[in-house]
């Protein structure tokens, strides 16, 4: 009895031919065509990388004031403390200050001069104004930088080129902030940020990424809603 009502059940109903697998490759098909046509429309939700050749290049006037406040140890890492140096302004507790300086750094060296160092072997037009620079007393350097950071900060110019500012006692500063963004714009500093004799540390980028604190991160966070004052949940997209 139960056969004949699965046959009468079963007879209500037309066989057709069917591809499964037909079925599957034209759903996967128009499941990609969908990704790559909302993906040109709207886009991969994805910022392009912070780099020093893209900050040069974009913002020349404020890569400048960032160099210039290196080159005068007002810049952020020049008196960050622990681990990087002796200074207090970002000691935020006794471990960072048990911890030691493990990586030092002395910003108007390995940020700016050393990399204009390297550089003037390629460009010897650079090396009487860096002569003319390290042979002045500290003293003196300060107050050129001191000036050139105000003249730059407030009344700097990108023109054909370079930043220009007005006249003033800024001595051999100017051609070497100018030096600084040539190499920044041409991808070269980098490099010269993280060359390192050591074989251990060789490939240490960690003097790279402390280029960019302050200004430059702040400026690329802020917009993103993740600066310090501003931490939560960050997506990796």
């Amino acid at each position: 009895m139960a056969t004949r009502m699965d046959d009468d059940m079963v007879q209500d109903y037309k066989y057709v031919p069917e591809d499964f697998m037909k079925h599957l490759m034209a759903t996967l098909g128009i499941i990609i065509v969908l990704v790559l046509v909302l993906s040109a429309l709207f886009g991969v939700p994805e910022k392009p990388p912070l780099t020093i050749k893209g900050y040069a290049t974009q913002h020349p006037v404020a890569f400048e004031a960032v160099a210039t406040r290196d080159l005068n140890g007002q810049g952020e890492i020049a008196n960050y403390g622990p681990p990087y140096n002796n200074g207090t302004g970002y000691v935020e507790s006794d471990l960072q200050k048990i911890s030691g300086i493990w990586h030092p750094i002395n910003a108007e060296q390995d940020f700016i001069l050393k990399p204009l160092n390297m550089a003037s072997s390629i460009n010897p037009a650079i090396s009487p104004a860096l002569r003319t620079f390290e042979s002045a007393s500290r003293a003196q350097q300060i107050v050129w930088a001191n000036n050139y950071e105000k003249a730059v900060t407030t009344h700097g110019r990108y023109v054909g080129g370079k930043v220009v500012v007005p006249a003033g006692n800024y001595g051999p500063v100017p051609t070497l902030m100018n030096a600084t963004l040539q190499l920044g714009k041409s991808g070269l500093m980098s490099g010269a940020l993280i060359r390192n004799p050591n074989v251990i540390t060789r490939f240490n980028n960690l003097n790279y990424l402390l280029f960019l604190q302050g200004a430059p991160m702040h400026s690329a966070a802020a917009p993103l809603q993740l600066k310090g004052e501003q931490w939560g949940i960050i997506h990796a997209a």
